[in-house]
């Protein structure tokens, strides 16, 4: 359930942040009533751009959901660390 929330909440703020596809179904919308234009136009885009958003959103969850890879060891090739360091003798 606490996924299903994030995702709508993510998918939400997706659609609002990517206003510009609902925009363009608007102006299709009001083209509809004033000139006559199919309604099919605005329910293509319209559809168009909830599937983009809704499939960016899934991906963009997917992702977020991977594991991070853990680092390789690398060897230690500084001659100056701690590892390979002999202390001078002081003491002659």
């Amino acid at each position: 359930m606490n996924r299903l929330i994030s995702f709508l909440g993510s998918f939400a703020l997706n659609l609002m942040l990517n206003i510009w596809g609902g925009l363009i179904a608007a102006v299709l919308l009001v083209l509809h009533f004033k000139l006559g234009l199919p309604m099919w136009c605005f329910w293509t885009v319209l559809a168009c751009w909830l599937v983009g958003i809704g499939a960016k959103t899934l991906f963009l969850h997917w992702v977020a959901s991977q594991p991070d890879a853990p680092e390789k060891p690398k060897e230690n090739k500084n001659p100056y660390s701690q590892k390979g360091y002999k202390p001078i003798d002081t003491k002659r």
